[in-house]
Order: C-alpha cells, then sequence, then structure tokens
C-alpha cells in the first residue's frame, strides 16, 4: 500500500511538472518570472507569472493598459475681477497741452506731460494689445473763437494726442477712438482765464471691450 501511494505522488508531480513551462533557464527580474533571454514566461492560461514577491509593476505586454500619470498642480491664486462691458478702467485728464497758433503739433513741454500719462497707463498695455479695453481720446477747447473752427481743432489736437500716446505705449494706433467736442463740454467758466485753461483740455479713457 505505501508503494502505491509512493508510485501516485511520483505521478502527480511528472504530470504538473509536465503542465508548467521549464524553468532550468528562468531568472527573476522586477518581479517577473522572465526566461534566459529576458521574455516574461506564460502559464497554460498565457497569464504571466509572477513571483511570491509581488510587485506594483503593471506590463502593457501582460495585457495591462498603461497608466496615465496625472500631476496635480496647485492652481496660482489669481485674483479675477468681472467688468461689464463699456466701463471706464481708467481716466487721464491731461491740462496745459500747448500748440502752436492754429497748429496742432505738440511742443516739447506738451510731450513731458503727456509722458506722465503713458506711466500711467502702462498697466494696461497689454490688455489693449490683447483687443480686450482700447483707449478713447477726446479732444475740447475754450469758446475762444467760432464753434466750428474750435470743433475741428479739438479733433486736430485729439488725433496729434493719439499719435503720440501709441507710440510711446507701444500699442496700434487702431486700438484708439479719437473723438473731438470743441467747446460743447466745458467744465470751467470760459468768462475767466483759469476756466478757459480748463476747458483746453485732452481726456484719455480706457474703457473695457
Amino acid at each position: 500500500m505505501k508503494h502505491s501511494k509512493t508510485l501516485i505522488a511520483a505521478a502527480l508531480g511528472l504530470l504538473v511538472a509536465s503542465a508548467m513551462p521549464a524553468q532550468a533557464d528562468e531568472e527573476k527580474v522586477h518581479n517577473y518570472v522572465r526566461d534566459s533571454e529576458g521574455t516574461v514566461v506564460r502559464d497554460s492560461n498565457k497569464d504571466c507569472v509572477r513571483s511570491y514577491d509581488m510587485t506594483e509593476e503593471r506590463l502593457e505586454e501582460c495585457g495591462y493598459e498603461g497608466m496615465e500619470v496625472i500631476v496635480e498642480k496647485t492652481p496660482e491664486m489669481v485674483e479675477v475681477t468681472v467688468v461689464e462691458k463699456g466701463t471706464v478702467l481708467e481716466n487721464v485728464v491731461v491740462e496745459n497741452i500747448q500748440f502752436a497758433f492754429d497748429s496742432a503739433e505738440l511742443n516739447a513741454q506738451s510731450k513731458a506731460i503727456l509722458d506722465d500719462a503713458v506711466t500711467r497707463l502702462a498697466p494696461y498695455k497689454e490688455l489693449i494689445r490683447n483687443e480686450t479695453t482700447h483707449i478713447t481720446v477726446t479732444g475740447h477747447t475754450d469758446s475762444t473763437g467760432p464753434e466750428a473752427y474750435n470743433q475741428k481743432l479739438s479733433e486736430r489736437r485729439a488725433n496729434a494726442v493719439a499719435d503720440y500716446m501709441a507710440n510711446s505705449l507701444g500699442v496700434d494706433r487702431m486700438r484708439m477712438k479719437v473723438s473731438g467736442m470743441g467747446e460743447s463740454s466745458p467744465v470751467a467758466d470760459n468768462a475767466t482765464r483759469e476756466g478757459r485753461a480748463k476747458n483746453r483740455r485732452t481726456e484719455i479713457d480706457v474703457i473695457q471691450k
């Protein structure tokens, strides 16, 4: 009886051995069993054979899909301000812009004054370039002289200011809307010298598109 059990055990051992692939030349690499050529050994079900010290590695050749690595980034803290269309973001009133008589040419003193306005508008430069905002330049005069003449003069002078501002800011002149109001919108009394000086002004606005 004992001899029969020994024969049965031997037979079962041969049967198991014949069902498994030969592993004489196998070695463990990354916890997957590979042969001497580095090929992953597969069992009778065509599954990759893995060692007892299981690994977290998932080989695509063993039927696993490639794992997508997602790097989570902490979003930067950005303050977003929602501004309605047509909102004035900045208003610059430039006074004492001097022109030669019957001329729209800026003198050195006027350019120096406008340079201060350019500094105030510099933070909006990229918004203007990205066409999310635009600049309006409006010229005004006092009431001295014919009204029709003052209207044309205010337009010419506003264009001169816009040309200078666009060049100094480095933005497209087409991003500026220029108009003249002549003597129609005074902010002071034209009966006084001080009042007329205030009325001879150029208003520059940065407006949300």
